[in-house]
């Protein structure tokens, strides 16, 4: 990995890529350095989806080799996963309260479902009420 900007542009080696190279941008709002790209929050999103892959990869190696570590390997990626969607959650609170803090939003004003709570707009598991079904719920 190289730093080209940083805090904003980073390269990154491609593996089997015949010293290729990809970039992670960030985007710069910052006067006389503006560029676009894209946010914490949507790599963190990119990197929630990575710990699925990860956690499913590793059950896979521990269903072909049985090894106790493996168990210890998925706990971490699990709460690692869990740490990165609340550091989502976090990055969007503060967007709301910057925004409510400009007059820009009116929580008052948002719609409410059945259970008295905001109404995200989301559809949700009947057996489970989660918003991403994974296997052994019935609604997978």
């Amino acid at each position: 990995m190289k730093v080209i900007e940083p805090g904003h542009i980073y390269e990154v080696p491609h593996l089997d890529g015949n010293g290729q190279t990809g970039k992670l941008t960030f985007v710069n709002r910052e006067v006389g350095d503006e560029h676009a790209g894209t946010q914490t929050q949507e790599v963190l999103r990119v990197a929630v989806d990575i710990m699925n892959v990860l956690i499913d990869r590793t059950n896979h190696c521990d269903a072909c080799m049985r090894w106790e570590g493996n168990d210890r390997i998925i706990k971490a990626l699990s709460e690692a996963q869990r740490q990165m969607n609340l550091a989502i959650l976090y990055h969007e609170q503060r967007v709301l309260e910057r925004k409510f803090a400009k007059g820009k939003l009116d929580p008052a004003g948002f719609p409410t479902g059945p259970d008295g709570h905001y109404d995200l707009g989301l559809k949700f598991c009947p057996f489970c009420h989660c918003t991403s079904c994974r296997e052994g719920c019935p609604g997978y």
